[in-house]
Formats: C-alpha cells, sequence, structure tokens
C-alpha cells in the first residue's frame, strides 16, 4: 500500500511541475478565488488517485471526521472548505493531497481527432484569456510540452489497475480510498525491534 501511495505521489510532483511550467509559458491560469470545476455536479474519479489523500487523513485521525461530511453534501466533493456564508466556497481544503484529475484540469491537453491536442480547460479561462488560448492551442501542436491527461492515467493504471479502474462520483472514490488505506494500516504487522546481543565472553 505505502509503495503505491508513494508511486502516486512522485507522479503528481511531476505533474505539478509540468503544469506549472506550462502555465507560465502560456499565459493560462485559473481565475483567482474560481472553484467553478469543483463545485460542478457529477465528476467522477478513481480510487487510486485518492490513496495520498487517504493516507494523509488517516495517519493524521482526520478520516473519521471525512467519512461523516460523505452525508452533509454527497453531491460535492467533500474536501470543499465552506466559509461562513451559507452556499459559497472557499476552495480545496486539501489541496496539496487533492486527486488526479483536480491536478489536470485547467493546464493540460486531450487527444482530439487527428491526434492533434486541446487545452484541457474550462469556457471561463478561454474567454478570460482569448488570445493566450489560442496561441496555446497553436503552440501544444507544434512541439510545446504540455501535461497529457490520457498519458498521466496510463502511469496510474500501470501502479494499480483495478483501482485505477474503479471509477465512481468523487466522493465514493475517496470515501473507499479511506477504508483500503484504513484498513492496511489496522492489520499492519507490528513489526518487533531487534534485541541487540552482547557479544559472549570466553571463560
Amino acid at each position: 500500500m505505502l509503495d503505491k501511495i508513494r508511486k502516486i505521489e512522485r507522479i503528481f510532483k511531476q505533474l505539478d511541475k509540468e503544469t506549472e511550467k506550462f502555465s507560465k509559458q502560456s499565459g493560462l491560469t485559473c481565475l483567482t478565488n474560481c472553484n467553478l470545476c469543483c463545485m460542478k455536479k457529477g465528476l467522477e474519479a478513481n480510487v487510486l488517485e485518492f490513496l495520498p489523500l487517504a493516507y494523509y487523513l488517516v495517519k493524521n485521525s482526520l478520516h473519521e471526521a471525512a467519512l461523516d461530511l460523505l452525508d452533509t453534501d454527497p453531491e460535492h466533493c467533500i474536501n470543499l472548505a465552506k466559509t461562513q456564508i451559507q452556499g459559497v466556497t472557499e476552495g480545496c481544503s486539501n489541496y496539496e493531497h487533492r486527486g488526479l484529475i483536480c491536478r489536470l484540469f485547467g493546464n493540460s491537453a486531450v487527444k482530439v481527432k487527428n491526434t492533434k491536442l486541446a487545452v484541457y480547460t474550462c469556457a471561463l479561462m478561454k474567454n478570460e484569456y482569448p488570445e493566450e488560448f489560442k496561441l496555446s492551442m497553436e503552440r501544444i501542436n507544434n512541439g510545446m510540452n504540455i501535461p497529457v491527461v490520457s498519458d498521466y492515467y496510463y502511469q496510474v493504471y500501470f501502479i494499480d489497475s483495478q483501482l485505477a479502474n474503479d471509477y465512481n462520483p468523487i466522493n465514493v472514490s475517496i470515501q473507499k480510498a479511506i477504508e483500503q488505506v484504513a484498513y492496511y494500516f489496522s492489520n499492519k504487522p507490528v513489526r518487533k525491534p531487534k534485541v541487540k546481543r552482547s557479544p559472549q565472553t570466553e571463560e
């Protein structure tokens, strides 16, 4: 389990470097305080991409509280941090441990017909940065580096194909990830410390 989590974290670290580089080169960036993509109903993700989040929650004894949130607003990700104003959100409360779907959207590309690439982003960014978007669409099909969605999902797939293919509404996948990690730690064998033996002296 820990090996899988570390592999996913390494993939996330590399992806974050690539998306940051593309954002700087393209001039495309999410609008300040925007979380409309998180608010979309029916978002789906696989269980594997949320193992790092589950690991963080379990290790810090936060998983029970996270599971309790599942019943309060099942249609939106439990990581959306609520403000004091009802119905308004601040954003992701576990941004560092967000899933693959969250990291890819906005600064990656999808393959479209004729093997061409298209920037995987929202209408708001296209409208806010029309020239940057148009130029980026041209440049990514002429050699400009950009993370490709399918490439990263293939990487995750080869870590654990079963969990990578287990797609559910995002909260269900988070719940399953928490259950997997919590079960692992509750049944993990405890290693007994080695007892150092003092060297025997000859009489």
